[in-house]
């Protein structure tokens, strides 16, 4: 084997800002559910020193700033768990597809490629390359719409809003036909809508819809001939190969972009709902032949974060509006994968179109050979069938609904958007850009048939999924219906067979754990877990569900009699065939790239979370998706249990309500750490959010405890002599009461 790859484990940090509100000393960005008219609520905010900056019409909800001293006032004029933090939506990138993977030196950068000159595609030349073996195969190889796109169904007179980073202008893959009619600001930066210093993955994922150029490369350009070495039918000009076409699924579609992101940072979720209903009003606005309407039918929102009550958070509930004014809502299901129980908001919603994400061999197979040349590419993918990617979030729902609904390549996607200059082609992965092709092919539904409802679209686009494509065992958890079949929902829309009906949410039950098992054929274990999985296919999972219970000290991990069933001649000669393991916490939605204390690839061991959050945990067997045979191990999971713990207080506390604890802290300490933990964890749905802040004697406040993290850790070393004040405050509960336990230990001697 030419390398050898070390185990890798990591910490997530959970303190990272997207995972809070957005805090302004002592006050707090809120979203609070309330019933119109919001006159009177709107009046105790702002005479409680509060402002509310934004009134939604199309969800009872509004967005406020309030001082927190004044959270509980406010939080009696409204029910229990109406109110919310503003969470701040990551900036939407392409995920890293070698995450934590040893590798050999590269030769090359897949963020450097350049194209020698490009044209500009009509339709005729789209209905040339759909009749013929050569054309679109890097994106869209098996979405099946080379049929419609033959018969002139290319998206011709249908919008599509991309609710996004805006538009960096000047690449000719959208911009040489006019792709972009609109685009509207809602960051209020200095750079607008459309501008060059905006981030890339908005121009990414128009393309991914609405592409329709022909790139020609020179013979010595490290893509043309890694596309010639993997998919030599991916030409438009043989025998000479040099013309690669960049199609969307619906190329001659319209694009409406939204820019609610800047170049850095995240976006706080009161925003991207105000581009949605600006959305919705323009489309209602046209539908009422009144000035300044767009004929908007489809939605793509490529972006999410996690969500305490899947399917019921106001972010989930404006999706659904989406759908009941008959916009088609297209959502990517999120890049924390591969673990069961990690789809983020607003692919949570209902009524959304969640899309996962499948690797295509060929296109991981061309990306290797451009980032490590062809004789070391060549070797990192052995297996041909394609795989759900491992990083695309999994279902089900706290509530117990699966998801995803369907799933689109997303990995190593050919496009523009992302690089330096408009000269650039860039390859780029994640549920980003699987879901923007799945847009394109309910755009193309949108035209073929003008009155059907949203709803039908959708629906169509769910029943006809191919589930057979993917061959290395996915489950509807993993890849949803099936791959997205252009063709197929085509035909069963035209022989008006598609329901029109909403999915319904069903009665969930308060216990995470009967939800999954209701819904799925999952289950929950506790105690000594011990599991034989026989033959994983590259790129299977089978994940344990473990129950962390309170007071747990540490959950331990064997991985042990790891077989390949391949001698070491016929494995992967980059890396060996191996295990992916993965271990989430608690946490049942969508965090970043995951919550995983352990990403590891290996061949065995023992792996021990200390401290692990209280829920349901979920341990990842993975066939690494880089094997090229099946692989068997055996599992042991077990947990440890500190005695029953001393506290420094516990009690019951209400939504909005405020506790304080007094701590001393003598002169010459060496460390202080506060536990906050409380009853109704990511085991419960939906999940309550206690804050834990801490004064010092000073008076600078602490805000690493105001996560939702349950417990609420926080360690301070050094910490000044004095009185510290802990406050514990219950942000959101959404029932009547919540039992908490407080533990402050100052150099390990627990404070009474």
């Amino acid at each position: 084997m030419l390398t050898q790859r070390r185990i890798l484990i990591f910490a997530v940090c959970l303190l990272a800002p997207h995972l809070g509100a957005q805090s302004s000393g002592t006050n707090e960005k809120v979203l609070i559910r309330a019933a119109r008219p919001y006159t009177a609520l709107v009046n105790a905010i702002h005479s409680r020193g509060g402002t509310v900056t934004h009134q939604f019409r199309h969800v009872d909800a509004i967005a406020a700033e309030i001082p927190r001293n004044s959270l509980e006032a406010i939080s009696a004029l409204v029910p229990a768990g109406a109110i919310g933090k503003d969470l701040i939506v990551p900036n939407p990138a392409p995920i890293d597809t070698m995450r934590g993977r040893s590798t050999p030196a590269r030769t090359g950068d897949e963020d450097q490629i350049v194209y020698d000159s490009v044209q500009p595609l009509s339709a005729n030349d789209v209905s040339a390359l759909a009749s013929s073996p050569n054309g679109y195969r890097l994106n869209n190889a098996i979405a099946n719409v080379s049929g419609l796109h033959w018969m002139g169904k290319m998206g011709q007179g249908v919008v599509v809003a991309v609710i996004d980073s805006g538009i960096r202008p000047g690449f000719p893959h959208i911009s040489s036909d006019g792709s972009v009619i609109g685009c509207e600001d809602f960051v209020g930066d200095a750079l607008g809508c459309s501008h060059f210093s905006n981030s890339g993955h908005g121009t990414f994922v128009a393309g991914m819809i609405s592409a329709n150029a022909n790139f020609t490369f020179s013979t010595a350009s490290a893509l043309r001939n890694a596309v010639l070495a993997e998919c030599p039918a991916c030409f438009a000009n043989p025998p000479t190969n040099t013309m690669i076409p960049m199609v969307g699924t619906a190329p001659l579609s319209s694009i409406y972009a939204m820019r609610v992101f800047g170049p850095t940072g995240g976006a706080p979720t009161s925003r991207i709902l105000a581009a949605i209903e600006r959305v919705i009003e323009l489309s209602q606005r046209f539908n009422a032949g009144m000035p300044g309407g767009v004929d908007i039918e489809v939605v793509n929102l490529s972006l999410g974060g996690p969500t305490l009550f899947s399917g019921q958070d106001v972010f989930d509930l404006a999706v659904d509006q989406l759908l009941v004014n008959n916009i088609v809502p297209v959502i990517s299901a999120g890049n924390a994968g591969p673990a069961t129980l990690t789809t983020g908001s607003p692919g949570s919603a209902v009524n959304a179109l969640t899309v996962g994400a499948a690797s295509l061999p060929h296109n991981e197979r061309i990306l290797r050979r451009v980032q490590f040349g062809p004789v070391v590419g060549s070797l990192y993918r052995p297996f041909l069938g394609t795989q759900t990617a491992f990083f695309s979030s999994r279902g089900p729902h706290a509530d117990g609904r699966p998801d995803p609904d369907i799933t689109s390549n997303g990995f190593a996607c050919y496009g523009q958007g992302f690089s330096a200059s408009t000269a650039g082609i860039s390859i780029a992965s994640g549920t980003s850009f699987s879901a923007p092709s799945v847009a394109g092919v309910a755009a193309l539904l949108r035209q073929s048939f003008p009155l059907a409802p949203a709803s039908k679209i959708r629906n169509a686009l769910i029943l006809t999924a191919n589930p057979g494509l993917i061959a290395d065992g996915s489950n509807t958890l993993d890849q949803g219906a099936g791959y997205v079949n252009g063709q197929a929902a085509y035909n069963l829309l035209l022989s008006s067979s598609a329901p029109s009906s909403f999915p319904s949410l069903g009665n969930p039950n308060k216990n995470v754990k009967v939800n999954i098992e209701k819904g799925t054929s999952l289950n929950v274990r506790d105690g000594l877990v011990q599991q034989p999985l026989m033959n994983l296919q590259p790129g299977q999972r089978y994940d344990i569900l473990y129950r962390v219970h309170p007071n747990t000290s540490q959950v331990i991990i064997i991985l042990n009699n790891v077989t390949p069933a391949l001698p070491p001649p016929q494995q992967n000669q980059l890396f060996g065939d191996d295990i992916l393991l993965a271990v989430h916490s608690a946490k049942t939605s969508s965090i970043g790239e995951g919550d995983y204390p352990v990403f590891a690839f290996t061949l065995g061991g023992t792996f021990v979370i200390n401290n692990p959050e209280r829920g349901i945990m979920r341990v990842s067997v993975n066939g690494d998706w880089t094997n090229a045979g099946a692989i068997s191990a055996n599992v042991l999971v077990f947990s440890t249990t500190d005695p029953i713990p001393q506290l420094t207080n516990q009690g019951k506390i209400s939504q909005g309500q405020s506790i304080v604890v007094p701590i001393t802290v003598p002169s010459g300490a060496s460390s202080a750490e506060f536990r906050l933990g409380w009853l109704e964890d990511w085991g419960n749905y939906p999940t309550n959010d206690l804050d834990l802040i801490l004064i010092s004697p000073g008076g600078a406040a602490n805000f690493n405890g105001a996560t939702l993290n349950n417990p609420e850790n926080v360690a301070i070393s050094n910490p000044a002599a004095g009185t510290w004040t802990a406050l514990i405050q219950g942000f959101e509960v959404n029932n009547n009461s919540d039992k908490f336990e407080f533990r402050a230990a100052i150099d390990g001697k627990v404070v009474k």
